[in-house]
């Protein structure tokens, strides 16, 4: 409890004495799964009452309704009358009867009561989100680490991953996901706060939160050297964007040149 309060109020000193902590590696990812399963755990009982309630088939067709009543309160306005009445002709009914059919096949009685089913489909979701936040946590991690070496950066990588898995503990917010309006606010502050805990965890795992001590040899400060391991934690996404838009631009360069060639 009390690193996890030094992680949220970014007190330096504490992030040197996880760093230099035993287990550092197991310690953070002992923390970082701890807080999927509690954020989970919020979303799985209200998925679960949910899909009892209203089951899971019928609560993505009545989206998909809803999504072609919205479209058709605007489409008529850009679409040619004959397109549109070709629309309503052939795609709806036939739409409209998958859906049916859908219906029935969801209908049937199966082996296991639809209560267990909906348990064991909000278990898997529960239980497969600490591993999908690991397995995003470590990719990135190991793509920061090389920026940070890349920088000067002396940290090792079990401390530095260890240490920077307490990027995770804003995401307790992430309790009132499900509330709207509030979950997306809160979403967007849980990732700002993470990213900061980032910066400061790479800053102290790889020398750049150098101590100022007294003639006493007492640590008064810390002198860190921001720049540096902001860039190291920025970098990888820059990179990812800069693909990103290369890709899209040669992808539109194509598209081009073959509408080009198809018109000569």
């Amino acid at each position: 409890l009390n690193t996890v309060r030094g992680a949220i109020t970014l007190d330096i000193p504490t992030f040197v004495r996880f760093r230099d902590s035993k287990d550092t590696f197991r310690r953070g990812v002992t923390i970082l799964v701890l807080v999927a399963l509690i954020v989970g755990m919020v979303a799985f009982a209200v998925d679960f009452i949910g899909g009892l309630i209203n089951p899971p088939f019928e609560r993505e067709m009545a989206e998909i309704q809803k999504g072609f009543e919205q479209w058709f309160q605007f489409a008529p306005q850009y679409m040619d009358p004959e397109d549109l009445a070709e629309f309503n002709k052939y795609f709806l009914p036939n739409f409209e009867a998958g859906l049916e059919m859908v219906r029935k096949i969801v209908a049937l009685d199966t082996r296991l009561p639809r209560a267990l089913t909906v348990f064991f489909e909000t278990l898997a979701d529960w239980v497969q989100r600490p591993l999908a936040m690991l397995g995003g946590f470590l990719g990135y991690g190991i793509w920061v680490m090389l920026a940070a070496k890349l920088l000067g950066g002396k940290g090792r990588l079990q401390e530095f991953l260890g240490t920077a898995a307490l990027s995770s503990v804003p995401y307790l917010l992430l309790v009132l996901e499900e509330v709207p309006c509030l979950g997306s606010i809160l979403g967007l502050v849980a990732w700002i706060w993470g990213t900061i805990i980032w910066i400061v965890a790479t800053a102290v795992t790889h020398g750049w939160a150098v101590p100022l001590t007294t003639d006493e040899g007492v640590v008064e400060r810390y002198e860190v050297n921001w720049g540096k391991a902001i860039l190291a934690v920025i970098l990888p996404a820059l990179a990812v964007a800069v693909l990103i838009i290369i890709g899209g631009l040669a992808l539109g360069g194509i598209i081009v040149a073959a509408f080009r060639s198809a018109g000569g």
